[in-house]
């Protein structure tokens, strides 16, 4: 049986006064995790229309290997970053491959 991967878009608006502050880190974080074994993709973008809302599509090996990203220190310690920089809560959405 063929392992099913998990692909993700997820939408992240930070409050526009501390975008700079945030991008350099979500750089540096996207560094560390295209090192993973399990990550396919990883594609950091922003909104033309809404430069603020950080665009990140992803495309991990399993749910095993998406598990294990979602555990490791650099990624808990963004989001920790992102503690009270966020104009809304992040919006994820899972997609399938057709």
């Amino acid at each position: 049986m063929k392992t099913e991967k998990i692909i993700t878009l997820a939408e992240i608006t930070v409050i526009p006064e501390v975008m700079e502050e945030v991008l350099p880190q979500a750089k540096a974080t996207r560094e560390k995790i295209l090192l993973e074994e399990g990550c396919e993709t990883f594609i950091l973008t922003t909104k033309k229309e809404s430069e603020n809302t950080l665009v990140i599509f992803a495309v991990y090996t399993s749910q095993q290997t998406y598990e294990w990203h979602l555990k490791q220190d650099y990624v808990k310690s963004f989001f920790s970053f992102l503690d009270r920089k966020l104009k809304t809560a992040p919006v994820v959405t899972y997609l399938k491959e057709v």
